[in-house]
């Protein structure tokens, strides 16, 4: 069970990156981990620094290229899980968006 967690807790680390993703784009919503999650946004003045450290803290190593904006997904201590995104304090819905995706779908783009 530890394996698929850190499995999961791997995997679930994501960032915003323009190219990626088209919001037009339909998409399922078969591939949610979860239907129910508690989201935590956190805007800031320095986003690559706040996402680069936040993936830092959880053994993640970091992200090799320029983010927008990231989220994390977690599970609290009574297994129910936990997003936090991380934004620019003036951002666009096209990130929040593309962030609250991961936070019910994880890693969908990789």
């Amino acid at each position: 069970m530890k394996k698929v967690l850190l499995v999961i807790a791997l995997l679930s680390s994501s960032a915003f990156s323009a190219e990626r993703d088209d919001p037009n784009v339909l998409f399922s919503t078969n591939q949610n981990y979860t239907t129910e999650v508690a989201v935590s946004w956190i805007p800031v003045d320095n986003v690559q620094a706040r996402c680069e450290t936040e993936s830092r803290k959880r053994k993640f190593g970091g992200f090799g290229y320029t983010v927008e904006a990231c989220s994390f997904w977690d599970k609290d201590p009574q297994g129910k899980p936990i997003c936090t995104v991380i934004t620019a304090r003036n951002t666009t819905m096209w990130a929040v968006g593309h962030e609250m995706r991961h936070c019910f779908q994880g890693p969908w783009h990789k």
